[in-house]
């Protein structure tokens, strides 16, 4: 249910769960539910938000129109004031109290600020205007009654302010002409936001249920943002839900990874047997486990960077690199049939080792009238910036590359990695990976700490309890599973007959399970990006500005901090 008329800005919120429609769990469900009310409102003989903004809509249609012939001042103001009106602000309980350029939401009964302000800024035609701290961006300065002698000109810097008082409001509206900001006073500090192209959607005018139109004013409406008549406020339970959301992507990401590092290795196995090349001694299973985990943190690592252009690591955004080389092409390759002689084919390893050197090595367009050192399969007019990690060292998927992998293999862990769980009844949604961050590939690799990886050296049962592998599963010999009962058993449907059986590890075969206590034992654990904020912040406060000397960020950022 991606729009372009949504900015979700430094993950405001799980861009997976705002974006995807295929979820019972998602922005979307909740934007449905809400039509749904006020669907029973207005037939139940009540004007809901959704009417009001309707009546509202061909005047706001009008003052954007009035924007683009240059008429700035006087449609921006017609904009805010048909928001404010219409939105539910001045209905019921509530009341607009303006200071400025700023109105607070006043409870008429108890003449108490509630928990929204909306600020008047001047129209702007691209959000990020409204984001400079120190642009002249408020339709009038607003003078601070602490600090008379300081106006306020910047919309972002009144927003730091406002929500830094311990009485300051919870959310802010930013009203832009076309434009409008959302925050809350937990993400603004962090530079989160969402921001919604409000010309864009009213062009489209997108009335069905759960459509734009509904999602703008979900997002935007005073009841989503005040508390209702328990106290709860809807935003807020939002919030909850895509936490939980993305923890559940990650926790399925986890299990992902977990099953491709075993289709990798087994597909090495098939591959030199197929090859005639020599089966590797059982010391190099966990090795091999090694090189399929980093060949897939790669996949990972560029998964993310392509969602973050900011970090500069591969070239997003041009069409050489988009259709030629990145990631985000083959999202579409695995979801189609590639039956046939797909498991010796090696189409989508190749295209993958051309991207792991490109960014392993760097690439720099070759000069007119210079002579080009670059690689063959070098792309004209890219600039890659080497990324010289150990991650994407040749060395490190040693036993990989020699083989190379199939595309069917391949294709299974493209879509474990891109798509969301198979659930029965749901199709299944890609992954967004600008919202799974640190926090989340963190988490799953310290949750695969505790695996290790074998060569069966006899058939093999998987068992776990009641059959249930999702908090981990155990493998038992063939000849010792006879006094297990049959619940325990983790069966898997037969691709072919579709009948659900016992899962089997033929011998010779590579398995990665738990091992036991070993990652407590050691103490290896991922530090979660709280405590490491923390902990960062604690010590640098120690080193900076000491006996006069002012520290420069250049010299912050020759620091090593280690844990």
């Amino acid at each position: 249910m991606a729009s372009d008329a949504f900015i979700v800005g430094e993950e405001w919120i799980s861009e997976h769960y705002f974006n995807t429609d295929v979820a019972k769990q998602s922005f979307q469900a909740r934007v449905v539910q809400r039509r749904k009310a006020w669907d029973e409102q207005s037939d139940g003989g009540q004007k809901s938000t959704r009417d009001y903004f309707a009546s509202a809509r061909a005047d706001l249609v009008r003052a954007t129109a009035e924007l683009e012939d240059g008429e700035t001042v006087d449609a921006r103001g017609a904009i805010s004031s048909l928001l404010k009106t219409h939105l539910g602000f001045e209905w019921g309980l509530y009341q607009l109290h303006q200071d400025g350029p700023v109105a607070r939401v006043i409870q008429r009964d108890l003449h108490e600020s509630a928990r929204v302000v909306i600020i008047d800024a001047v129209a702007v035609d691209e959000v990020e205007t409204l984001l400079q701290k120190d642009a002249a961006t408020l339709s009038e300065p607003y003078v601070p009654v602490d600090d008379e002698k300081h106006p306020i000109s910047s919309a972002s810097r009144l927003l730091s302010t406002l929500f830094a008082h311990d009485d300051g409001p919870a959310f802010a509206l930013v009203f832009a002409g076309r434009w409008i900001l959302l925050t809350d006073k937990q993400r603004w500090p962090e530079g989160r936001y969402l921001a919604i192209n409000l010309q864009l959607a009213l062009d489209r005018n997108d009335q069905k249920k759960g459509g734009e139109i509904d999602r703008v004013l979900a997002c935007i409406a005073a009841e989503s943002m005040l508390p209702d008549a328990e106290g709860t406020v809807w935003w807020d339970t939002v919030f909850e839900e895509s936490i939980k959301h993305t923890v559940g992507v990650s926790k399925d990401l986890r299990e992902g990874v977990r099953a491709s590092i075993e289709i990798i290795a087994n597909e090495v196995v098939r591959r030199r047997a197929s090859q005639g090349l020599d089966a590797l001694p059982p010391e190099e299973a966990q090795p091999l486990a090694k090189q399929a985990l980093r060949y897939l943190y790669r996949i990972l690592f560029l998964l993310f960077a392509e969602a973050s252009p900011e970090l500069q690591v591969v070239p997003v955004g041009l069409s050489e690199y988009e259709e030629g080389y990145s990631l985000d092409r083959l999202r579409e390759l695995v979801l189609v049939d590639i039956s046939g002689d797909s498991a010796d084919r090696t189409h989508l390893h190749d295209s993958l080792s051309v991207l792991f050197r490109l960014v392993d090595g760097g690439h720099r367009p070759e000069k007119p009238g210079n002579r080009s050192t670059a690689a063959s399969d070098a792309p004209e007019g890219l600039t890659f910036n080497s990324l010289t990690a150990d991650l994407f060292r040749p060395a490190a998927t040693a036993h990989i590359d020699k083989v190379g992998l199939g595309d069917e293999a391949l294709q299974q862990v493209l879509a474990h990695l891109l798509l969301s769980k198979e659930q029965t009844g749901r199709d299944r949604g890609f992954i967004s990976y600008s919202d799974l961050g640190i926090n989340q590939l963190g988490a799953v690799y310290e949750g695969l700490m505790s695996y290790t990886g074998f060569f069966a050296t006899t058939d093999l049962h998987e068992v776990a309890k009641d059959g249930d592998s999702a908090k981990g599963s155990w493998v038992v010999p063939i000849d010792r599973s006879d006094g297990i009962d049959k619940k325990d058993f983790v069966e898997r449907e037969d691709p072919i007959t579709g009948e659900s059986k016992p899962v089997l590890h033929e011998r010779g075969s590579f398995v990665f399970r738990l091992a036991g206590r070993e990652r407590q034992q050691s103490a290896s654990y991922y530090t979660p990006e709280v405590l490491t904020r923390f902990v960062v912040g604690q010590a640098l406060e120690e080193l900076l500005d000491q006996d006069g000397h002012i520290t420069s960020a250049a010299e912050v950022l020759k620091m090593t901090v280690c844990e």
